[in-house]
């Protein structure tokens, strides 16, 4: 599949609306975990409006990010893309698409949202997807939206994000999946840990050298409900005493699924 290489910026606006609805935003957690529900979700390349030519290529699009609230202003709620996941089909093995963003939702005269993401496609170069200021397609905290290289305007390719919160009974009874995120990374003296999960599950989380021998470990063989959990490493060892500085990877056990990130230590 010739499948460009993307990068996305997400960004949501809300406008003015009753203070019920903005405290029950505000009352949400501030990292949200994220599974994308395909269909809708699609990965779409080819031709659109106003060109006479269907598209080429439409496919399921899956995987998982994270939602980090950063600021608020009196129009807006301004939310950090984390660790985005996501895979599309292929006809000798997946796409791989990677990156970050951001997400706004408010607006002045209206509730409006707008989604910008910084991805890549398999490693390639990093391209920026936006879905322009829009009426929301769904209610907070899900997202509903399309994203695009070029406002979808003749030859373009287009994501089409349908995504729900992880909850402790799953995405739409789905299967257990895990999400992590260290932030900030790279980071100097501590990191936070958010992970996610969907159900009840024995959970395992350590920090690990490159070696794959255990550094520090945050969580150990405890049974856990499903849903957010933070875990902050000191950049301590398990003796107290201080971790040189270089890569580590975090690893979240869950049941036998196994979820990995890299972080680096600064100092």
């Amino acid at each position: 599949m010739n499948t460009p290489r993307a990068m996305v910026s997400f960004a949501f606006a809300w406008a003015l609306i009753p203070t019920s609805i903005a405290h029950a935003q505000s009352s949400l957690p501030d990292t949200l975990f994220y599974d994308l529900v395909a269909p809708p979700s699609a990965f779409e390349y080819g031709c659109f409006g106003p060109c006479a030519c269907p598209i080429l290529v439409r496919a399921p699009l899956t995987g998982s990010f994270a939602l980090r609230r950063s600021r608020v202003d009196p129009l807006y709620t301004y939310y950090d893309v984390l660790d985005v996941r996501w895979r599309v089909p292929d006809s000798t093995k997946p796409v791989t698409i990677t990156g970050s963003g951001t997400y706004r939702r408010g607006g002045e005269a209206a509730l409006m949202e707008q989604l910008a993401l910084d991805l890549s496609f398999d490693g390639g170069p990093a391209q920026h997807f936006d879905s322009g200021l829009r009426n929301p397609g769904a209610p907070f905290p899900e997202i509903s939206t399309r994203i695009s290289l070029h406002s979808q305007f003749c030859f373009d390719s287009a994501l089409v994000v349908d995504a729900k919160p992880i909850t402790a009974t799953g995405v739409d009874g789905g299967p257990l999946t895990p999400t992590l995120v260290a932030t900030p990374n790279p980071f100097g003296s501590s990191t936070e840990i958010a992970f996610a999960f969907a159900r009840e599950a024995v959970v395992s989380l350590g920090v690990f050298d490159l070696s794959g021998r255990r550094v520090r470990a945050l969580v150990s063989r405890e049974r856990m409900v499903g849903g957010p959990y933070k875990r902050v490493w000191d950049g301590r060892r398990e003796n107290g005493a201080t971790a040189p500085a270089g890569l580590y990877f975090v690893r979240l056990d869950i049941d036998g699924a196994r979820t990995s990130r890299t972080i680096a230590k600064l100092r």
